[in-house]
């Protein structure tokens, strides 16, 4: 998500590629001019490396994005998230009626309204969701109810974050 690339968009990157060319490898007599194991890694068959035979592209289009808008914009799309993140975490230990129960790592918020029953956090969530006000659900954390922000769009302001946690009051 936070490449801004779609769902499946994806790099396989193993520790230790033989591992994987052991579990998925598949041998039969059309698929042996594919093994060229002994030219490298650079020409072994990308096949060797997961479940499937065939595959699309899947890095295009994150290759693509990268070679039109640069290393430096995903720098700063990232950075700009991290910064809302910081801001709205110190927001969120500021308020009397929120916990935080983790501190983020990256942009992924995790906290409760405190007295909430499940019923509560539903019924705040669908409102503010029918209202085009902003997509929170609720999730659990060791069984308790909770909510999780996800900033992940760089045009997502602190404002915003601002006007759903003042809504929480």
């Amino acid at each position: 998500k936070w490449l801004f690339g779609p769902f499946d968009c994806c790099a396989l990157i193993y520790r230790d590629p033989e591992t994987a060319r052991h579990a998925h490898t598949q041998r039969a007599e059309y698929l042996e001019v594919l093994q060229q194991q002994e030219l490298g890694d650079a020409l072994a068959n990308p096949a060797d490396m997961a479940h499937h035979l065939s595959r699309r592209a899947r890095g295009l289009p994150f290759w693509f994005s990268v070679a039109t808008h640069g290393t430096e914009a995903y720098e700063e799309a990232m950075e700009i998230t991290l910064q809302v993140t910081r801001e709205a975490t110190q927001l969120i230990k500021n308020a009397p009626y929120l916990e935080l129960l983790l501190e983020p790592e990256l942009s992924v918020i995790v906290f409760k309204r405190i007295g909430w029953t499940p019923q509560q956090y539903q019924a705040w969530s669908d409102k503010m969701l029918n209202e085009g006000r902003a997509f929170v659900v609720p999730t659990t954390l060791n069984g308790e109810t909770i909510f999780r922000f996800c900033i992940i769009n760089p045009r997502t302001t602190i404002d915003e974050v601002l006007d759903i946690i003042n809504s929480l009051e």
